[in-house]
Order: structure tokens, then sequence, then C-alpha cells
């Protein structure tokens, strides 16, 4: 199982991404902050650079994170950017998650942005497997992601963006994925259910609040 290899995009992924799509999938990230003001204590995985944990503990000024992420250099990036004052809230691991062994129970909020698309699907209905138990019952899982719209236009248009994202990142930084696969049906057939969803243009850019039945719901 080859480990994704970011390190030497860590320095200008930020540029890349805003030629790419200026501040659309920043905005993906961060579209549902206001939805987490009672998290806790959250996982959150891959967030690269650390742009969405930024923003988090500044929205949050009660959460504790454990932050991971495959490469060593979008770490080093993700805690300069947490600043001082908060950084005793957030600890940053660097790891693959597909070796890493959860506590059940553990967390109110799950975070993946731009995350899960990195999986073959294969991969991806195991990682979410092995991730659910780690949510408290009534936690949340927030998935900002690319999502294949339902009309033609758009859809083409995503079509065409998502094939040159896939060839560059499984060049660029060895992913398992070859192809955008949708993990709602995979969160849905664990139980999940979607609390809050926005999208912009027609649904490519998707963020998702999931939230797993509270033992008072299984009653």
């Amino acid at each position: 199982m080859p480990r994704p290899h970011f390190d030497h995009l860590a320095a200008p992924y930020v540029w890349l991404e805003r030629l790419s799509y200026g501040g659309l999938l920043q905005w993906c990230r961060t579209a549902l902050l206001g939805e987490l003001s009672d998290a806790r204590f959250a996982l959150v995985l891959g967030d690269g650079d650390g742009r969405f944990l930024e923003a988090f503990v500044k929205a949050n000024t009660e959460v504790r994170i454990d932050a991971f992420d495959v490469s060593p250099a979008m770490v080093a990036l993700a805690e300069r950017r947490v600043c001082r004052a908060t950084a005793d809230r957030v600890h940053f691991t660097v790891a693959d998650v597909r070796d890493v062994c959860f506590s059940p129970g553990r967390y109110d909020l799950i975070v993946t942005n731009f995350f899960l698309d990195c999986f073959a699907e294969a991969e991806l209905r195991t990682l979410i497997a092995e991730l659910i138990p780690a949510l408290k019952p009534g936690g949340r899982w927030l998935v900002g992601d690319f999502r294949r719209p339902d009309s033609r236009v758009p859809r083409l248009i995503a079509a065409v963006a998502l094939a040159g994202m896939y060839l560059f990142f499984r060049v660029a930084t060895r992913i398992s994925a070859s192809r955008l696969v949708d993990p709602a049906s995979v969160l849905d057939g664990h139980g999940l259910r979607v609390q809050k969803r926005v999208s912009r243009f027609g649904g490519f850019l998707t963020a998702e609040l999931w939230q797993l039945p509270s033992d008072s719901d299984e009653k």
C-alpha cells in the first residue's frame, strides 16, 4: 500500500489551488463552520497546509483537535499557520490514516475536506468503516469535496476538470484513486444521515454535515 507523497507540493499548493479554483475550495471547506460551534473534540484528516484548521480554531474557541496528515511538509505549514495562542488545542500527527487505529467513541466530529477523494473505492469503504467507530453516538462528520453534478452541462465541465485533476495527482503524488468515488452511499450505509448540505456549480463543490444516531435515537 504505497504512501502518497505531497511534500514537494506543500509550498506551492495554495497557489496552485487559487490558480485553478480561486477561493472556491476554501469556501467549500468552511461553508458549514457555523454548524460546528458545539464541537469539543474533533478529528481532522488531510487538511494539508491547515487553512481549515486555522479558520476552525478561530471560530470555535473550545474545540480540541487531533489533526493527521501524511505529509511532514504539509504538517509543518499547518503548525505555523495555527497561531501560538491556539496551538495547545491542536495535536498534529504525521501518519497515513490507513495505518492508524483510533479509539472508539473518542470524537464528536470528524472532518475530511478534499481527502476522501484521494482513495480508490475499496480503500474508501474500508477507511470509512474503520473511522465511524471513532465517533461518539450523535457525532458528526463534515465532508467538503467534489461531486459529479446531476445536470448535463455542469457534469460535462466537472468530468473534464476531474480527469485532469486525477491525472495530475496520480503522477505527482501517487494517490490510489483514478476517479471520484462518492462517499455518500457508504456513509448512509453505516447509519449516518445528512443534516445540512450546501453546494455550488450544480453540486460540483459540495459541503455536507452528516450525523450518527444518538443513543436515544436508537431506542
